[in-house]
C-alpha cells in the first residue's frame, strides 16, 4: 500500500481473501459488477456499481445496506470502493475501503482460470468482533462466488 495509491498513510489492511475460479477474467469481472448476478452469491444483496465518482451500493431486502463511492474502476482488473455501514449503537466505525483485483491465475493461460483478491482497508480501530466479522464475511462471499461460477 503506497501513499500514491491511497493518499494517506494511516490505512491498514483488515482482511485479504483470494480465490481461483475456472472462468476467464472478463467473466469474473461481470459477476462482480452485475447487480443481478451479485444477488446469487453476495448474501442475497443487490450490488450496484457506478462509474468512478458515482455510487456503490449493496442492498438487501431486510434493510441491511452499504453506501459507498467508486474510487477506481479499471475493467476488468480493479475495482476500489468506499464501504460505509450503519454503526452499531455506541461504536465508532473507521472509514473503510474495499478493493477487488482480478487477474489471470496462470500467466501462460494454459488453463483458463482467474484469481480474485479482495482486500478490506480501514483507517482506525475496529472492535475485534467486527474485524473478525469482516474477515469471515469476505471469505464467505468469495466461497459463494466461486461456487456460483462453478
Amino acid at each position: 500500500m503506497s501513499q500514491q495509491d491511497w493518499g494517506r498513510q494511516d490505512w491498514r489492511l483488515n482482511s485479504e481473501t483470494e480465490i481461483v475460479v475456472d472462468v476467464p477474467v472478463a467473466r469474473l469481472w461481470a459477476a462482480l459488477t452485475d447487480a443481478e448476478e451479485a444477488q446469487r452469491y453476495f448474501m442475497g444483496a443487490r450490488v450496484t456499481t457506478g462509474d468512478v465518482g458515482e455510487a456503490y451500493r449493496v442492498e438487501r431486502g431486510d434493510g441491511w445496506r452499504v453506501s459507498g463511492i467508486v474510487l477506481v474502476k479499471d475493467a476488468p482488473h480493479r475495482l476500489r470502493v468506499t464501504w460505509g455501514i450503519k454503526a452499531p449503537a455506541g461504536v465508532a466505525m473507521p472509514n473503510c475501503e474495499v478493493e477487488y483485483r482480478v487477474e489471470p491465475a496462470d500467466a501462460l493461460q494454459v488453463v483458463v482460470q482467474s484469481k480474485l483478491t479482495i482486500r478490506e482497508y480501514i483507517d482506525g480501530p475496529l472492535p475485534p468482533h467486527l474485524a473478525d466479522a469482516g474477515r469471515s464475511g469476505w471469505a464467505m462471499i468469495a466461497r459463494n462466488l466461486k461456487a456460483y461460477l462453478g
